[in-house]
């Protein structure tokens, strides 16, 4: 009599489930015209590939979760990264340095020479688990508006260093109408004239507030005897000793209204960013909230291959 086949998976799986089902390996070996033997030993190989694979299935199961988990962590570092420059920021590029850190360093806007356009990137840009983040939402709007954000963004930072660079001109075109030479110059470290020029200008331009300058210029006053500018309580402003009247007026000819008006478009830009800034917040929450990312990465399809041939 010839010897018969080996039986295949299937066939072995099928004998497994008439065994659990109440048959005996006897009634087994009749039905399917096998030696009991072989019922014997085939039926106890299914029932140690079943175990494996339920125990491969539970560690398979704990490693796309803690896959999911990395997900969502990543899109947190996403959500806090996102967000309008702090208010007290200085924007502009110093000669030793050409990026600027916003956010605790989250978010860098980086300038490659002098006067090229902005680019702004994130923090954890560059990491896989941000690439894998995108394989995922490929086909979500999520990052539609982050590509709209930067946009937004650039142009916003942009403004700003214009606006900077516009700002020290006028400076020293003042230091040169009243006969000093300033030397204004962005990023110096004791710039006292510059810091507060700038910082209530900006204040002003972002939020339209004229008593923003009003209360700036009520803190300047002149010290004839010691020839300077000062801002109360008695910081040195500027020294310019025989000239104090003509460098006070210079100064609240900068702070003025007149002066500044011509800069909304900044104000423009930061209320677009606010805008972008508020929608890419919305949907990366409405992510984060759903406690699964959809779709699939690398990661995903390597696991999922694991279990392909089963």
């Amino acid at each position: 009599m010839p010897k018969k086949k080996t039986p295949s998976i299937k066939e072995a799986r099928e004998w497994l489930e008439l065994y659990e089902s109440g048959w005996s390996e006897a009634h087994l070996a009749q039905q399917k015209g096998r030696d009991i033997r072989t019922i014997h030993k085939y039926l106890a190989e299914t029932q140690a590939e079943r175990r494996f694979n339920q125990a491969e299935l539970e560690v398979l199961k704990t490693a796309l979760t803690k896959h999911q988990e990395q997900l969502l962590a990543t899109l947190n570092k996403l959500y806090a990264a996102i967000a309008l420059p702090e208010p007290d920021t200085r924007f502009y590029f110093r000669k030793d340095a050409s990026k600027i850190e916003f956010n605790a360093g989250k978010v860098v806007d980086t300038q490659l020479q002098p006067l090229t356009s902005i680019v702004a990137k994130l923090g954890l840009e560059n990491t896989l688990l941000f690439t894998l983040i995108e394989q995922h939402l490929e086909h979500d709007p999520a990052f539609s508006q982050l590509n709209a954000w930067y946009k937004a963004r650039e142009n916003y930072i942009r403004m700003c260093q214009s606006f900077c660079i516009e700002l020290v001109e006028g400076i020293d075109r003042m230091g040169r109408e009243v006969g000093i030479e300033l030397c204004a110059e962005l990023g110096g470290e004791n710039d006292i004239l510059i810091d507060f020029i700038y910082k209530n200008s900006f204040k002003f331009v972002l939020s339209n507030d004229s008593t923003i300058l009003e209360k700036a210029i009520e803190r300047l006053s002149i010290d004839k005897n010691r020839g300077e500018i000062i801002f109360k309580p008695g910081t040195t402003l500027l020294s310019c000793p025989g000239i104090e009247v003509a460098c006070f007026e210079g100064i609240t000819k900068l702070l003025s209204i007149d002066n500044l008006k011509r800069f909304t478009n900044i104000r423009v830009a930061c209320k677009q960013l606010e805008i972008e800034t508020q929608t890419l917040k919305h949907t990366i929450q409405t992510l984060i909230l759903a406690n699964f990312v959809q779709g699939e990465c690398d990661v995903c399809r390597r696991l999922k291959g694991q279990r392909s041939w089963k």
